[in-house]
């Protein structure tokens, strides 16, 4: 776009007024605030004489209405690191590209601040108020949200916000912020997250770790529907979610030692407490079918024979020589239903027989006869959806996790012994997945008699172990990942 009004009024400008002079002429305005934390607040007035002579200065125009003599809340688009770059790249509106990142200075605006963080997928207005009344410390204000919000931002007296991060879910438009005088604001990028219980939340305190230096949060004010008005005050209840280190493990009454299976067909070794030789198995742990990554598969003690699940669990694979040699497909006969959506096996290499359990609709326990290569029957599930399936080499059954969160055991033949809910038990279990859109998928139970391990495999790795004792029915966090 030309503008030819401009070089004549150059050399009479500022660095910082040139380039608001440029903001001005692109959007037409009277009256343009210029956010960023390298000036303050600078406000520039297009004015235009009674011969049409168009001039920027520093005061309101002549014959400005009152209301232009006032001090205003600062608005703000698109914050920017220094002035050059505020006006290099698209102006405000859907689809205009948000700023290349923090600045220095911000990356360490947690310092001496309270974070507080407002959150909510959607709001009920097009403009949430936010009242902040908090005088123990300056404030980092947080404002995320999945679809693109307005915010206005009032402090109570004696209340310092440090800075408003205000940010939006990827490709939903970009928030428009009015804060108090000098206050600074960037927009973002970042996850919304409403409960501290959901891996939303943990994406969002890393994020902020990384780029704003922020290691905990004071208080979560979160809802899926922000009403148009939000209220922010103590008391603030301690959380360790609320931390980057989170929810921490502890040690057991109990250790005892089991193996999981590799991709590529591996045994390796762990206990309720972690990787038995120390090691981080990352990218590379099967989980069940639904945990996206590779089926579930049985591996015989000395690694020389396997069998696995693979498509949509739905073909049973024979592999004599181990994951590496040749393969042959397991058909199903006629007489048992078709296998679909396999979800879990378990083999006992003792007696021969590998048991494998489908997930969605009615659900089905299989067994198998290794030795004779022959299948032994199939058991209605009757509905209960399961995830895992492991054996249980002290009492000969087997135990399963169900969609539920419940701890599902069996006997030998597949007949349904016990269900036991697990789901309040587990301590940060809402970490590890995003409970609005989906379910625990990773689960997988493997028992030491009246003890289990309950394993989290989240995109190949280990990210939690909780030990259960039956007995007691109490659950403690005994692994988690760094």
């Amino acid at each position: 776009m030309r503008l030819p009004f401009l070089p004549s009024v150059f050399p009479l400008l500022s660095t910082p007024m040139r380039a608001a002079a440029i903001l001005a002429a692109l959007a037409s305005a009277a009256l343009i605030t210029v956010p960023g934390p390298a000036y303050a607040a600078e406000r520039v007035y297009r004015c235009t004489d009674s011969d049409g002579k168009v001039s920027f200065q520093g005061q309101p125009c002549a014959g400005a209405p009152p209301s232009a003599r006032q001090p205003q809340p600062q608005r703000v688009y698109v914050p920017a690191p220094d002035l050059p770059s505020a006006f290099s790249g698209s102006q405000p509106g859907a689809g205009a590209s948000l700023p290349a990142g923090p600045t220095p200075e911000m990356k360490n605006w947690a310092a001496g601040a309270d974070v507080i963080v407002v959150s909510g997928y959607t709001s009920s207005s097009s403009m949430v108020q936010v009242d902040v009344a908090h005088t123990a410390r300056p404030v980092l204000l947080v404002l995320t949200a999945y679809e693109s919000a307005g915010w206005k931002v009032v402090a109570a007296p004696g209340t310092r916000i440090k800075a408003v991060i205000a940010a939006v879910y990827s490709g939903h438009g970009r928030p428009e912020v009015s804060a108090p005088p000098g206050v600074p604001v960037q927009v973002d990028q970042l996850p919304y997250a409403y409960e501290t219980q959901n891996v939303k939340f943990r994406e969002l305190l890393k994020a902020l770790n990384a780029r704003y230096g922020v290691e905990r949060v004071l208080g979560l004010r979160g809802a899926y529907h922000l009403p148009g008005r939000v209220t922010v005050s103590g008391p603030f209840a301690s959380d360790p979610a609320l931390s980057l280190a989170g929810v921490r493990p502890e040690a057991p009454a109990l250790r005892f030692d089991f193996d999981l299976v590799s991709v590529d067909g591996r045994r390796l070794p762990f206990t309720n407490t972690g990787p038995r030789d120390g090691k981080r198995y990352t990218g590379v742990i099967r989980g069940g079918t639904l945990s996206g990554l590779s089926g579930p598969a049985a591996v015989r003690e000395d690694g020389r024979e396997a069998y696995y699940l693979e498509g949509n669990g739905g073909t049973l694979v024979w592999a004599p020589e181990g994951m590496g040699g040749r393969k042959e497909k397991v058909l199903i006969p006629p007489g048992l239903p078709p296998l679909s959506w396999g979800a879990g096996l378990a083999w006992d290499t003792r007696k021969g027989v590998l048991a494998i359990v489908s997930f969605g609709g009615e659900g089905y326990f299989y067994r198998y006869d290794t030795r004779r290569r022959q299948w032994i029957d199939a058991r209605s599930l009757q509905n209960r959806d399961l995830m895992s399936l492991s054996l249980d080499a002290k009492t000969g059954g087997y135990v399963a996790i169900s969609q539920a969160v419940e701890l599902v055991r069996f006997n030998e033949r597949g007949e349904l012994e016990d269900v036991q809910p697990l789901k309040d038990l587990l301590s940060d279990l809402g970490s590890t997945y995003d409970r609005g859109n989906r379910r625990p998928e990773g689960l997988y139970a493997v028992a030491d008699g009246a003890a289990c391990a309950v394993v989290n495999v989240g995109n190949g790795t280990v990210t939690h172990i909780w030990t259960y004792d039956e007995r007691t029915r109490k659950a403690q966090l005994t692994y988690k990942a760094e």
